[in-house]
Order: C-alpha cells, then structure tokens, then sequence
C-alpha cells in the first residue's frame, strides 16, 4: 500500500493540491486578524465549520482529477495494479494532506495568539492542549468524508460535490450539532465535539458553561464511530470503484 499512496503523492508534485495544504490554512488565519479579541475562536470556528469541509472535498477533487480528467483511468487500467489499492491510496493520501493541513492550522492560530498576547496583551483563549486535542477531533471525525467525497466526484461530479458536501457540512453541522440527535448525523461530529475541546458553541461564541458538552467517554465512542466509518466507506467504494471500472 506504501508504493501507492508514494506514486500518488508523486502525481500531485508541483500541483495547487500541495499548496492548498498550506494555504487554506493561511487564508483562514488572516480573516480574522482584524478582530484580535476573538482571533482565535473565530479562526478555529471558520476553520471546522466552513472552510475545512471546503479544503477537504478541493483535495479529493484535485487529487481524483490527475487520473479522472481527459483519461478518464484509462492510463491505469493496462498496468498490472490492484484498483481497490489504487482508490485507497488515493484516499489516505488525501488523509495525509488533510492532517498536516490541521496540523498547520493549529500551529499557525497558537502563533497568531501569542502575537496578538504581546501586541495586545489580549490572554490566548485557546490553550495549546486544547488546539491539539480539539484538532485531533477534528481529523479523526472527518476522516469518513474523505472516501465519500471520493465517491461523489465520481457520481455526480466535481461542481456538485462541492457544493452538496460543503453545504451539507455548513448547514447540518450548525444546526443538528445543537440537537439530541447530532450523534446520528456525522457532519455533526465536529462542531459538537469542539465544545468540550476548545470551548467553543458551533456559532462561534465561547462555551464556558453549556448543556451542550460532551463527556469524554462520549467523545472517545465518536472517534471510534468515525474511524469505522472511514474504514467502511474506503472498503465498499474501493469495492465498487474494482468492479465498475473492471467491466
């Protein structure tokens, strides 16, 4: 699986998928830079709630395109490879790029916060254990979207993908994340759990004492919840990817 996920990566050299990496980490940082007060709450909330569904589904799309453009996997089909490793190194490189891109936006919002400390000596409302424990949330719960954006670039195209998953994204995880039932919905996953992690509500306001925390058995069963799920969907896509395109 190594030798896929490395011949992946070698077709995204010198590509926009590699510098939307760091990119949309910067662009999110700088929006919020003119009101230090709340930079870094209004950063990570952007960031889980709008702009990071966004990042992941333009990296589906961008690393999908490299086989799925003109050639449509015609270039694949005649070597002697493995289609379920194929799509499944796809999708855990797009893992991989997904993770450093939260890693970097982790680092880049601690540093904006203790600049705006020295500037301002405006307190940073994001701990650094609170940034790596509400950011491993957020990688680990949006590890199923990755195979299923995968599989709707596949489906209905790269337009509708985009906007079907980024809106469902902004508008079910906003609201059912406020609900006894946002345990059903996955788009869900991560406002809720930013609660009990970075103390902040998902329409951005400070959480300091909220009914709507998580205990952390119940934050742990998620991220179990959200791992099986990613692995389910990378198997049955993977599955029907090797049969569809085998025909």
């Amino acid at each position: 699986m190594l030798n896929y996920i490395v011949s992946e990566n070698l077709k995204q050299k010198n590509t926009f998928a590699k510098k939307l990496i760091w990119l949309a980490p910067i662009i999110t940082i700088l929006l919020n830079i003119f009101a230090p007060i709340w930079y870094q709450q209004n950063s990570y909330n952007w960031w889980y709630i709008l702009l990071h569904t966004g990042l992941v589904t333009l990296l589906c799309i961008l690393v999908m395109q490299r086989d799925s453009g003109k050639l449509k996997f015609r270039a694949i089909f005649p070597l002697p490879v493995n289609l379920e490793s194929v799509w499944q190194g796809k999708i855990l490189l797009c893992s991989f790029y997904m993770t450093l891109s939260n890693v970097l936006f982790m680092v880049f919002n601690l540093i904006g916060g203790y600049v705006i400390y020295l500037i301002y000596d405006i307190p940073m409302k994001v701990s650094i254990m609170q940034a790596i424990t509400g950011t491993f949330c957020i990688i680990v719960a949006s590890l199923w979207n990755i195979p299923l954006c995968f599989w709707l670039i596949k489906k209905i195209g790269i337009f509708c993908s985009l906007i079907f998953n980024v809106g469902l994204s902004f508008i079910l995880g906003a609201l059912l994340s406020n609900m006894g039932i946002w345990m059903l919905c996955p788009y869900s996953w991560v406002p809720r759990l930013m609660i009990p992690t970075l103390n902040i509500l998902p329409n951005g306001e400070p959480a300091l004492t909220s009914e709507l925390s998580v205990p952390i058995i119940l934050i742990i069963v998620i991220l179990i919840i959200a791992v099986l799920l990613f692995l389910l969907l990378t198997k049955i896509t993977a599955y029907l990817f090797s049969r569809q395109e085998a025909k």
